[in-house]
């Protein structure tokens, strides 16, 4: 009887507390090495020193060339396809929506694939296939800028598992 008791009591006793030690291992790597990269696919895209993606279209590009430019020109329009991609390559095969967001200076927008016309977007949403790179354009307009003026602002990453809402 009186081991009966013990084991009752001791089965509705609480979990107060664990404790081990456990290994993490996390590489911080460049963009362009990431399990989601991004990967420069022009010359004015590039991964900087902090391992950073960086469009730049000026002098200051690590890749610039005499002769090759230093901007664009007042109240212009340009698109530059495929400027960089987004690829997927976690390791459990998921699909991911990938969030890309402008917020700076000058029209600055994004475009998927080829360029058919379309306005561009300064959000965009694109789902990413495990193993695929999905190419990312740019459309810059440079309306009511002047000579000397500059556009800068940042761009916003941001992936959730699974294929975005509405594809």
């Amino acid at each position: 009887m009186i081991g009966l008791l013990v084991a009752v009591a001791a089965s509705s006793a609480h979990f107060a507390y664990f404790e081990a030690d456990r290994g993490v291992h996390i590489q911080v790597v460049p963009d362009d090495s990431e399990l989601i990269d991004l990967r420069p696919m022009q010359p004015y895209a590039y991964i900087n020193d902090n391992g950073m993606l960086v469009i730049d279209l000026s002098k200051y590009n690590g890749n610039w060339q005499e002769g090759f430019g230093e901007g664009v020109s007042p109240n212009s329009t340009y698109v530059f396809k495929e400027v960089f991609g987004v690829s997927n390559d976690l390791w459990e095969g998921t699909p991911i929506c990938m969030h890309i967001t402008y917020s700076g200076d000058g029209g600055v927008k994004f475009f998927v694939g080829n360029y058919t016309g379309q306005p561009g977007e300064t959000t965009l949403d694109v789902t990413v296939m495990p193993g695929e790179v999905v190419p990312i354009g740019l459309i810059l307009d440079s309306t009511g800028l002047v000579d000397g003026d500059a556009i800068n602002g940042q761009v916003q990453f941001y992936a959730v598992p699974g294929p975005c809402e509405g594809e």
